[in-house]
């Protein structure tokens, strides 16, 4: 083997080492960031204003009596909530869009295991309290937000009776609306 040959050997190692290298640290901070942004949905679900709004909820959902007046207040917490597990649904999806790539499966699996409790907890209080809200504000335009909480629902624990009785319920809530527009 000549020497030439020998160093162009050489080269193409360290290169291909180099370049393993760069693909592995780039890797390794695409797992961090994806725990970061794990970190960051849980925190946006149980702190802050989502925490103000979870109570808000849970207040009136006990309560013993409600009035248009009291469905009205809550109101603003209610899609409150809704829209934080839309954004949760959001960067899980990120995440999970990425599980091949950037090696965030871990990361999703993390969330899926902070968020389980608090997706399981709503889903059994959901359609109570959607109700109790339905007494006094109707039509309750909430489906698109509604429907990415039970998707979120699916994708984190998997077939829920509850959830199932939410879409149908939103199904039968449509075609009421279309037959009243008449379409």
């Amino acid at each position: 083997m000549s020497a030439a040959t020998y160093i162009s050997g050489v080269s193409a190692a360290v290169s291909i080492g180099a370049a393993s290298l760069s693909w592995r640290t780039a890797r390794g901070a695409k797992t961090s960031d994806a725990y970061k942004l794990a970190e960051q949905l849980y925190d946006r679900l149980t702190v802050g204003e989502t925490a103000t709004a979870r109570s808000a909820l849970e207040f009136y959902r006990r309560a013993g009596t409600r009035g248009a007046k009291e469905t009205r207040e809550v109101l603003d917490a209610y899609f409150a909530l809704l829209w934080c597990f839309s954004g949760v649904r959001v960067g899980r999806r990120h995440l999970v869009e990425q599980r091949r790539i950037n090696n965030t499966g871990p990361a999703v699996e993390f969330l899926d295991e902070e968020i389980r409790w608090h997706v399981e907890e709503w889903v059994n209080r959901w359609e109570e309290l959607r109700g109790l809200i339905q007494r006094h504000i109707r039509p309750l335009d909430d489906h698109h937000s509604l429907e990415d909480f039970c998707k979120l629902s699916d994708e984190v624990l998997g077939f829920r009776q509850q959830v199932q009785n939410l879409r149908e319920q939103m199904a039968d809530e449509k075609k009421q609306w279309q037959s009243a527009v008449g379409t």
